[in-house]
């Protein structure tokens, strides 16, 4: 079973966010409060990766989640939102031009965002950056006071950057994307896939966009 990480013990900065740490071809899932939970991407919804019982063992019963925030479209990231919303009643928060691979599913539940929204959440609000190059509608999240980014599969650890050869991918929108992130005051990163960036994340984007250029 997947495990579950209390990041909060890593640093106060994470205090009351967990991951979930995805199993196999799945995204990492990060838990955003516990009372009135945000969920930051949720997994593929797979056997290995059933969501529940790791909402369950940190306290977040149905109950408790308020919110979906989607990092862009692909099913890693966002096919475990529809188990969730079998026991919960949530929003699905979902960058305008990835609605078109999941928006007729997800019906009411579903918000569209646009750069610059703001997604309140239980500890701090987070800032909307569209990020194309992905996926046309990727975006990543932004605690801009606590200098925390969800960085969901634009930047990983390490100054490696996300694909471009799909359907909606462009190594030109990404480069753009990283040469936005990395103008950023960013000390944690959290991304899609891998471990997470507990300090000096801003020299992490700016390597990563450094790797990207060379593919330009």
């Amino acid at each position: 079973m997947p495990q579950v990480i209390d990041l909060g013990n890593d640093t106060t900065r994470l205090r009351g966010v967990h991951m979930i740490v995805g199993e196999g071809l799945c995204s990492n899932i990060y838990v955003v409060g516990r009372e009135k939970a945000t969920i930051i991407d949720a997994g593929v919804g797979n056997k290995l990766n059933p969501v529940w019982p790791q909402l369950d063992s940190i306290g977040v019963k149905p109950g408790n989640v308020n919110k979906i925030a989607l990092t862009h479209a692909h099913h890693d990231h966002a096919m475990g939102a529809f188990i969730i919303l079998e026991k919960a009643n949530p929003k699905v928060y979902v960058q305008t031009l990835d609605t078109r691979h999941i928006a007729s599913s997800l019906g009411e539940s579903l918000v569209k965002v646009e750069e610059g929204d703001i997604i309140e959440t239980e500890l701090w609000p987070l800032e909307v950056i569209w990020t194309p190059g992905h996926t046309e509608g990727g975006m990543c999240f932004y605690a801009r006071a606590q200098r925390i980014l969800f960085s969901g599969d634009t930047a990983f650890p390490d100054g490696y950057f996300g694909r471009f050869d799909g359907e909606s991918g462009s190594i030109e929108q990404l480069i753009e994307s990283l040469r936005k992130l990395a103008k950023l005051r960013v000390d944690v990163m959290l991304s899609g896939h891998g471990v997470p960036v507990l300090s000096g994340a801003e020299d992490n984007l700016k390597l990563a966009l450094r790797n990207a250029e060379l593919y330009a």
